[in-house]
C-alpha cells in the first residue's frame, strides 16, 4: 500500500521493519512514525507495535516514483496495439485507442499505480484532442489528488515528423495514390502552431499547478520537436525555473534520423544552447553514447530507464552500465508499458536490476542504486524537489507499507 503525502494522513504508521534509507542502512525494528500535514515530525521506538496502519509484520519504506509514463490503463491487447517496434506500435495505438474519458482512464492508470507503492508520476500527456488540453489536464490532475499521487504534468510539444522520420511527402510517395489522402488524415494531421502549444503550457499551469501537481514542457522527442522547439524551451526553462522532460534516442532508427539531422552532434548541441541542466528528465536514451553520458553527467541531467517498455517496444536495453560508470544520475519509470499492463514497479525495479546488475563477480548496477533511483532521484525529476528517498523527521511523508 502506498500513503502519499498528498493524502494528508494524520495517523501514526507503524513499521515492523523502517526502511528509512533503503541500500545505505540497516532496517530498524519495531518503530513508529508520526506524520502531520504531509510531513514525517517524528521517527520513535515504539512497544507494544500498534497503530491503525501498519502493524506486526509490515514492512515500510519510500515511496516510488514512476518517473515516466503516459497513464495508458487499457489493456494493449483490447484495442489491438500488440508489442511490436515503436515505429509500428505508435500507429498503431494512434488509430485503435479509443476515446475514452481523461479522468476515469487516468484514475484507473494512477491508482494501480498507487497500490504498487508509487506515489510519484511523471506523466507525459497525449492530447485525445488539442483544442480540449486543457480540459484533459484538469481531468487528469483530479485523477491524481483523488487517488493522491503528487503528478508532473508535461505538456507536449510537438512540429515534425508526424508520419515518419522524414519529408511526409516523400513518404507518402511510398503508399498507393488511392491510401495518401486516408494516411495523411489519420496520422498527418498539423498539431496546433508553436505559439499556441507553448500557450497551452501556460494555460494548464494556471488551471492546475497546486503544492502536488507541477507542470513541466514536454518536447516530444529529439526526432519530433524541431530546434524551434528545443531553443525556446531551453530559454523559457532557464528564465522559469520550470523542468522539462523529453523522449531521448528511444529507437535505433531515431539514432541514425539524428545522427544525420544533427551531424552526429545532437547532445553537444543541446549542450550549446543550454538545454541541459538539472532540470530535465530524458525518457530513454537507449541509444546514448558513453561520450554523451559524459555530458549528461557534467549538467546533471537525469535519465529515466524504462526497462519494460523498451523490451516490448524492441527498443533494445540502455547503457545502464556507461550511465553508472560516467555517474549519470537515473530514475525508473513503467512508460505505461509493464510487462504484464499491470503498472507493477515493484518488478519493474527486480526486472531492471536483474538486466543490468552485471556478469559473474562483475557488479555494474547494485540495489542501493536502484532504490536510489526509484525513490529518490525519480521523485526529484516529478518535483524538482529534494528530501524524498528517506524517512526520517521533516522529510515529505510518501512511504510504502508492504505485508
Amino acid at each position: 500500500m502506498a500513503i502519499p503525502s498528498a493524502l494528508r494522513p494524520v495517523a501514526p504508521v507503524a513499521a515492523d521493519r523502517l526502511l528509512a534509507t533503503p541500500g545505505r542502512a540497516p532496517a530498524r525494528r519495531n518503530a513508529l512514525l508520526e506524520l502531520a500535514d504531509g510531513t514525517i515530525t517524528a521517527v520513535t521506538d515504539t512497544e507494544p507495535l500498534t497503530a491503525d496502519v501498519g502493524g506486526p509484520g509490515t514492512l515500510v519504506l519510500p515511496g516510488l516514483t514512476n518517473a515516466h509514463d503516459h497513464g495508458r490503463s487499457l489493456k494493449r491487447l483490447a484495442y489491438g496495439a500488440t508489442d511490436a517496434a515503436l515505429e509500428i506500435w505508435l500507429p498503431q495505438l494512434g488509430v485503435t485507442h479509443p476515446a475514452v474519458d481523461p479522468y476515469t482512464i487516468h484514475a484507473v492508470a494512477f491508482a494501480r499505480m498507487a497500490r504498487s507503492g508509487i506515489t510519484s508520476v511523471v506523466h507525459c500527456h497525449v492530447p485525445q484532442r488539442w483544442d480540449r488540453i486543457v480540459e484533459e489536464a484538469k481531468k487528469t490532475c483530479r485523477a491524481a489528488r483523488d487517488v493522491g499521487i503528487r503528478l508532473a504534468f508535461v505538456v507536449p510539444l510537438r512540429d515534425i515528423n508526424l508520419l515518419g522520420y522524414g519529408d511526409p511527402e516523400r513518404i507518402l510517395e511510398h503508399a498507393d495514390a488511392g491510401d495518401r489522402e486516408t494516411i495523411r488524415a489519420r496520422w498527418g494531421a498539423a498539431p496546433p502552431p508553436l505559439d499556441a502549444q507553448f500557450a497551452f503550457v501556460d494555460a494548464v499551469a494556471t488551471a492546475c499547478e497546486s503544492d502536488t501537481v507541477q507542470v513541466q514542457f514536454g518536447p516530444y522527442g529529439d526526432a519530433f520537436a524541431s530546434r524551434q522547439i528545443l531553443e525556446r524551451v531551453a530559454d523559457k526553462s532557464a528564465a522559469s525555473g520550470r523542468r522539462v522532460h523529453m523522449h531521448c534516442l528511444e529507437t535505433r532508427l531515431q539514432r541514425e534520423w539524428v545522427d544525420a539531422s544533427y551531424q552526429r552532434y545532437y547532445v553537444a548541441y543541446l549542450d550549446r544552447i543550454g538545454f541541459l541542466s538539472e532540470r530535465l528528465t530524458l525518457a530513454h536514451g537507449v541509444w546514448l553514447r558513453p561520450d554523451e553520458c559524459k555530458i549528461l553527467a557534467d549538467r546533471g541531467v537525469t535519465v529515466s530507464v524504462n526497462t519494460s517498455s523498451n523490451l516490448r517496444r524492441r527498443s533494445g536495453l540502455a547503457p545502464v552500465a556507461d550511465f553508472v560508470t560516467k555517474d549519470v544520475p537515473i530514475a525508473i519509470g513503467l512508460d505505461g508499458s509493464a510487462l504484464d499492463d499491470d503498472d507493477d514497479m515493484l518488478r519493474e525495479l527486480r526486472l531492471t536490476y536483474l538486466l543490468h546488475a552485471g556478469t559473474a563477480l562483475d557488479e555494474v548496477l547494485n540495489p542501493e542504486r536502484v532504490v536510489t533511483a526509484a525513490c529518490a532521484q525519480g521523485a526529484c525529476s516529478a518535483t524538482g524537489r529534494r528530501g524524498y528517498g528517506e524517512l526520517a523527521p521533516g522529510h515529505p511523508a510518501d512511504l510504502v507499507v508492504l505485508d
